[in-house]
Parts: C-alpha cells; sequence; structure tokens
C-alpha cells in the first residue's frame, strides 16, 4: 500500500488524495463503490481526520467521488466525468462549451513590462521589449479548469484598459475583435506536462498532477501575430477534441 511520505512538501492531503485517485483510476476502485470511510483512512495513513476531510473535498473537485450524507463516499461514474470543449476560436471561449456549463473568470493580474522571451519570440518582438499581460483563471461550473497568461504587444494590450474583459465579465478575442484584431490564422499546441508549482496551487492539484499545456499563437488579416497565451488546463475538468476536414474533395487538408 502507498504511503504518505513524511518528509515531503506535498501537504498530507494532497497526497492522500492521489493515492486514492490512483485506485480508482487503475480499477481498483470501482464506480459506485464506497471508499474507506474517514475513522479507516485516519488509521490506515495515521491522519488527522481534518486531513481526510481535506482529502475528500480534492477528490470530490476532481469530480472523482460524490459525497452522500449519513452514507460515505462513492466513487463517481467516470465516463461522465468531464467537460469536452471544441473551438475555432480560442480554448477560452464561452461558446466553446455545453450550454448548461457555468464559466467564470477571475483576472489574477494585467501588467505592463518586459515579454518573457517564448512570448517576445511566438510574437516576433525582440527579446525585452515591453509588453502587456493578462493572467486568469477559468473556473467550470466551480472548478477551477484552466489557469493561463496572454502576451500581446504593448499596443494591442492597451485597447483592453478600461474594458469588462479585464473584471473578467467579457470575452477577451471578443474584445480584441471590436478593437480591429480579428483572428485569422492561429497555431496551437497541447502537451501533457506536469504544472509548475503557481500553476498547480490555482488549479488545486498537486504537484506532480499532469495537466494539459496548451501553447497558442494568433494572427491577423496580415499575418501579423497580435497573441500569445500559454495555459494550464486541469484534463479531468476539460477534455479538448480537436475536428479536422478536408478542404476540397481530394481528402487533401
Amino acid at each position: 500500500m502507498p504511503i504518505i511520505d513524511r518528509t515531503s512538501t506535498e501537504p498530507y492531503y494532497l497526497q492522500l488524495a492521489d493515492i486514492i485517485e490512483q485506485r480508482i483510476k487503475s480499477g481498483a476502485l470501482k464506480s459506485g463503490e464506497r471508499i474507506p470511510g474517514e475513522s479507516e483512512l485516519c488509521r490506515s495513513y495515521d491522519l488527522a481526520r481534518s486531513t481526510v476531510r481535506d482529502t475528500f473535498r480534492v477528490l470530490e473537485q476532481r469530480r472523482l467521488i460524490r459525497i452522500v450524507p449519513r452514507r460515505g463516499a462513492f466513487v463517481s461514474d467516470q465516463s461522465d466525468n468531464r467537460w469536452k470543449l471544441q473551438v475555432t476560436e480560442g480554448f477560452l471561449e464561452t461558446a466553446a462549451h455545453a450550454p448548461d456549463v457555468a464559466i467564470t473568470t477571475s483576472v489574477l493580474e494585467w501588467r505592463e513590462g518586459p515579454l518573457p522571451d517564448p512570448a517576445a519570440s511566438a510574437l516576433g518582438l525582440a527579446l525585452g521589449t515591453i509588453g502587456f499581460g493578462l493572467e486568469r483563471l477559468r473556473f467550470l461550473d466551480g472548478l477551477p479548469a484552466v489557469y493561463s497568461t496572454n502576451w500581446m504587444p504593448l499596443e494591442v494590450g492597451r485597447t483592453l484598459i478600461g474594458k469588462p474583459v479585464l473584471q473578467g465579465t467579457q470575452s477577451l478575442n471578443a474584445t480584441l475583435r471590436s478593437a480591429g484584431y480579428l483572428i485569422c490564422q492561429a497555431r496551437r499546441e497541447v502537451a501533457a506536462v506536469i504544472p509548475p508549482p503557481e500553476a498547480a496551487r490555482y488549479l488545486q492539484v498537486s504537484r506532480n498532477f499532469p495537466v494539459l499545456l496548451i501553447k497558442s499563437m494568433s494572427r491577423d488579416m496580415s499575418g501579423t501575430p497580435f497573441d500569445y497565451y500559454e495555459s494550464y488546463a486541469r484534463s479531468d475538468v476539460v477534455a479538448i477534441s480537436v475536428d479536422a476536414q478536408a478542404v476540397d474533395g481530394t481528402g487533401a487538408a
């Protein structure tokens, strides 16, 4: 049986959440099965009851368990455990999700300052160029789903100042469109990664919990890049699907 690493800086409740999650994903705990109760987990792992309760909270947020009052915690149906996201414009657009999904945005910070080297390169700007950064956390049905930062040339970012997008109440792409920046080309890369500590903290996952890293660069009609973002998405909350189709009758795309 896996044990709690008492020397790790990882909180005990997250370690236990990862242990139970692995048991669920391996099939050791099946859909609908009752998981061990608070008292049993406290004895098995030598943890305080409050720690185990925090573990249950995390597992519930990950949609891995459902808690039935006076009966206990049960493994959720994993076949219906994610939202699919299909979109042509942006992974974070409300229209990309099912209409019954509640999407909210928390703007963590917006700032003017030197662009990170990868952002400057993607935007075709000299390293150290002053640009505009927008850091946000998106929630789906109350669950932290996507932590992202957009970087833009300074003149583009300044069109957002004073607009509702900086309070998290308006679409970024819609705001940019109204300012004349229309996405005509976009390149996106998706990879599974271990999140950096800040992303893990915002997404409420442990440091060794894999997430999806989405890198995107958008160009206008002239081919000039005007928006680059890096997003970390919880794959247990957001399922990204990509549709492809041929552009002619030969099957060539």
